[in-house]
This record gives structure tokens, C-alpha cells and sequence, in this order.
């Protein structure tokens, strides 16, 4: 996979290592934030991870001190791509609504690496992929209520669904940072670990989930995405007929043959 930039500004930075994409944002003087350049590149870098059979693991992370400092308002006070409300209205709809569907819905694992705060729609960001790994450093922000905006980028359904509807209303209501020990102590991030060992524990990870069968990664993800809004009889439908499918799969074969393989061997 390579760098899906074209443009003389690379806001956006891909890699790719051992079935890991890495996508980076890449306007650390800006720390990070979105203008309309990131969001063409961001999306097509989130389509590309999705499409790259070699791509069993996606790194969302961020370049310098921030995660992503959300949307650059300064786009939005100088009329540079959004002069009216229906302009940002559809810049959400039809830019950062598939993006952010992509992450949640792609057949694959997303990890954010939460090198620092993560703030409006780039705490979205971070708060629609499947694991969090912070630094001591990161929080998460919903600003916008101090500028007058209501919330966008899905934060109020992922927010309580995450921490619940105290602390969704609180932090939508007060404009205050959540911290990344508190984020780590309510489960809204999975792991806090030091900034020097970010991109260690984070590989560690990716690497592990890209060697895990493709297909029942899959399968677990559509499973929680379908509960979120299912009756627990409804999930136990659903978790049956991904069972059965996986059960017909090369994948649960060749792992019962490893299982029987390595019980053998102890004997």
C-alpha cells in the first residue's frame, strides 16, 4: 500500500508493515488538525486499508504531540470550503460519515494509538476504532459547546455506549477534557502505557491480531456491531449464524487440526 497523497501537502501518512497499515495524520503544526486536504486523503487512505487483502490490521495514530485536534476552524471562519451551514452539514454527511462508518464496519481491526489529545471529530476518530492505546499525555475533548456547535462525528451514540450517559453528558455539556488514567479507568481506552513505548505495545498488538483468522475477526466484529443495537435474543441469532459460517470456514478447520496437533504433542 502506498502513500495515497498527490498533493504538494502530505497531510496524511500511510505504511505498511508485516499486515499493519499504518494511518498517520500528518499536520503536526497543526497538531493535526482536519482541513479539507486531510479529509480528501484521510478518506482515501480509510478506503484503501479496507480494500488491501495484504492489510489484516489498521494503526490509526497521529505525528507530533496531538492525536488529531479536530476540525481547522480557521477553514470554517475564513469561508475556505464551508461558507454556509448547509456546508457543513454536508461536509459531515458526505465526508466524515463514511470514514468514520468505514472504521466501525470494515472487516478488520482498528487500533488508536492516542499519542496525545484527541479532540472534536478527532476524538471521534479515536473513539470509532475498535481498541484505544493512549499516552499519559492524550485526552479526549468535546469542545463544541464552547463554540456554540452541537456534537457531530457520531459522539453521541459511541460516547455512552462507551462510558455512559453521565459522562457523555458531561463532558458535551462542560467542554472539559476527559483525562486518559480516567478514559482508562471508565473503558473508553483499553491501555495506557508511556509515550516512549507507544509504538511498541501498539505493534505488538497489530501484529498479534494480523496472525488471528481473518474471517473470525470478521465475524466478531460484525457480532458486537450487531448487538449494540440488538435484543439479547437477537445477538444469540446472530452469533448462531456466524458460528455456522465459520464452521464451514478452511479457517476453523485448519484451527482444530492445530489444536488436536499441539494437544497430541504434550502427551
Amino acid at each position: 500500500m502506498t502513500d495515497v497523497a498527490t498533493q504538494v501537502e502530505q497531510h496524511i501518512k500511510v505504511d505498511t508493515e508485516g499486515g499493519v497499515g499504518w494511518i498517520r495524520f500528518n499536520r503536526p503544526d497543526k497538531m493535526n488538525a482536519i482541513a479539507a486536504v486531510t479529509r480528501a486523503q484521510l478518506g482515501e487512505a480509510i478506503k484503501q486499508a479496507e480494500r488491501d487483502d495484504a492489510i489484516r490490521v489498521v494503526v490509526l495514530t497521529g505525528s507530533g504531540r496531538a492525536f488529531c485536534s479536530g476540525a481547522d476552524v480557521t477553514e470554517m471562519a475564513d469561508g475556505a470550503g464551508m461558507r454556509t451551514p448547509e456546508d457543513v452539514g454536508n461536509v459531515l454527511r458526505n465526508e466524515y460519515m463514511p470514514m468514520l462508518t468505514r472504521l466501525r464496519t470494515m472487516p478488520k481491526p482498528v487500533i488508536a494509538a492516542m499519542n496525545g489529545p484527541a479532540v472534536g471529530i478527532g476524538a471521534s476518530y479515536a473513539l470509532a476504532c475498535d481498541i484505544r492505546i493512549a499516552t499519559p499525555e492524550a485526552y479526549l475533548l468535546e469542545a463544541f459547546i464552547n463554540i456554540g456547535l452541537a456534537p457531530d462525528g457520531g459522539v453521541s451514540w459511541l460516547l455512552p455506549r462507551l462510558a455512559g450517559t453521565g459522562v457523555a453528558y458531561w463532558m458535551l455539556f462542560a467542554g472539559r477534557p476527559l483525562a486518559a488514567a480516567d478514559a482508562e479507568r471508565l473503558g473508553v481506552i483499553n491501555r495506557m502505557v508511556p509515550a516512549e513505548q507507544l509504538d511498541e505495545v501498539v505493534r505488538e498488538l497489530a501484529t498479534h491480531l494480523a496472525s488471528q483468522p481473518r474471517g473470525a475477526l470478521a465475524a466478531a466484529k460484525r457480532a458486537v456491531n450487531h448487538a449494540l443495537d440488538s435484543t439479547f435474543e437477537q445477538a444469540l441469532e446472530f452469533e448462531s449464524y456466524l458460528q455456522e459460517a465459520q464452521a464451514a470456514s478452511p479457517e476453523f478447520a485448519e484451527g482444530v487440526a492445530n489444536f488436536l496437533a499441539r494437544r497430541a504433542s504434550r502427551k
